[in-house]
């Protein structure tokens, strides 16, 4: 009796670590994630910097291929919803000034037309179209920026050994954006209304959301940096919750390096003919993610 009371404890303990091993190492995995994530822009250009930090999100689906014990291929595929506000460098610039100076110092400017629309900053065109009756042109003082991306993530997962339900693990890749939309609400120190009487200059205010993907990377391709670490817990079988946070950190310009709509300054010709100088501009998104989710 004790002989085949050994045998089937012998025969549990095996067939309970066979079934162990099979559920947490499985070739495949897939699951869903939720992230919650600090996020801000980094400018290369004196003429832009951050000046606040935003709060987006994302989700997705998480696949893994494992490729030995505790290194797995890891992608998906999610969206990301990002922003943050940066501030335009500005030196004093007054249009109703009759200084030299006050009217000609550094700042960030650009015109939209009686339908909110942007107007081109095209050098050669005549101040009598650029500046017709109905356009509006605004000098910024910060514009905080929305993205929507679709993403996928590209790496490694390194993954300890279970203990007591719980494995540890590094990540290390990148992630591929595909930016979808893009959008702005701006900041300004002063408005000008061109009227057929005159322009006529207002000073402060918040202008509405517009839609700034003519002004961004011709490329909608976006590539970064994705590291972290995390905790999975297995709850029954293969089902794991997951907690991680990761470090992302885009090396992709989100905006055009010569904008086509903003610029730092203008003159006229003896022929009404402008010649803009235009704003450089560079933007790469920085984030903190913190994930939670499900793998089966």
């Amino acid at each position: 009796m004790k002989k085949i009371l050994a045998f089937t404890a012998i025969a549990i303990l095996i067939s309970n670590t066979m079934v162990s091993q099979d559920e947490t190492s499985k070739k495949f995995r897939a699951g869903l994630k939720f992230s919650m994530q600090p996020t801000w822009f980094q400018s290369g250009d004196p003429n832009t910097s951050k000046l606040k930090t935003g709060f987006g999100y994302g989700f997705g689906l998480n696949t893994e291929f494992r490729l030995s014990d505790v290194i797995y291929f890891a992608t998906g595929i999610g969206g990301d919803f990002e922003g943050g506000t940066i501030k335009y460098r500005d030196d004093g610039f007054n249009p109703t000034s009759s200084s030299t100076v006050s009217t000609q110092a550094f700042h960030s400017e650009y015109t939209l037309d009686n339908s909110n629309g942007f107007v081109a900053a095209e050098n050669g065109v005549d101040v009598s179209t650029y500046d017709k009756d109905g356009n509006s042109s605004y000098s910024l003082t910060s514009r905080k920026i929305k993205t929507t991306h679709v993403t996928i993530p590209i790496g490694l997962k390194m993954l300890t050994k279970e203990f007591s339900g719980f494995r540890y693990f590094g990540a290390f890749g990148g992630d591929l954006g595909i930016r979808v939309a893009a959008k702005a609400t701006d900041t300004y120190t002063y408005k000008t209304d061109h009227t057929a009487s005159g322009p006529v200059t207002t000073t402060g205010g918040t202008s509405q959301t517009y839609d700034i993907g003519k002004d961004c990377s011709l490329v909608p391709f976006r590539f970064g940096m994705n590291i972290g670490l995390g905790a999975e817990y297995r709850m029954a079988g293969s089902t794991s919750l997951f907690l991680s946070v990761n470090y992302f950190r885009s090396f992709t310009n989100l905006m055009r390096t010569d904008s086509k709509y903003m610029y730092t300054g203008q003159t006229t010709d003896s022929n009404g003919k402008i010649t803009f100088t235009h704003l450089q501009q560079k933007l790469m998104m920085s984030a903190i993610k913190i994930n939670i989710g499900v793998m089966f």
